[in-house]
């Protein structure tokens, strides 16, 4: 009788592990990955698109990334807007850029006054991820 009951013990407790052990499994990430196929990145939910313009551009706090307007670009009277970065002066170390101009990160969009800021910012970081797929970028998983 006891080791029918040793027995039954033994069943419940791999029943009981195999229900716990799919919880304790990995969750699905998501790594980005340079054009050369280096992770830059892993995401363990699907990641916003600033998330991917900060692991890509490896932007620190101190930086600065916003919408501003790009006057090379100026047609007639719309003005043309680009995601813009400005890298924060480290101490003690080079500039990244000789220029100390701002890097832009998106393509050149075209809007007319009185557009809405929030969806301005919300395009152009589209574009600029784009632009990341377009170089060869990848988000793998």
């Amino acid at each position: 009788m006891s080791a029918c009951l040793a027995q039954f013990d033994a069943l419940l407790a791999r029943r009981r592990l195999d229900r716990v052990a799919p919880s304790r499994a990995r969750p699905a990430t998501h790594q980005l990955c340079d054009p050369w196929g280096e992770p830059v990145a892993e995401f363990t939910a699907f990641p916003s698109e600033m998330a991917l313009l900060t692991a890509a551009y490896r932007l620190q706090p101190e930086d600065w990334v916003g919408v501003l307007a790009d006057d090379a670009h100026r047609d007639g009277l719309h003005a043309c807007w680009r995601l813009a970065l400005w890298r924060a002066d480290r101490h003690g170390q080079a500039r990244v850029q000789r220029d100390s101009g701002p890097q832009w990160i998106s393509p050149a969009t075209t809007q007319r006054p009185g557009a809405r800021p929030s969806e301005l910012r919300r395009a152009l970081c589209a574009s600029a991820v784009a632009q990341l797929w377009r170089t060869g970028w990848k988000l793998v998983g």
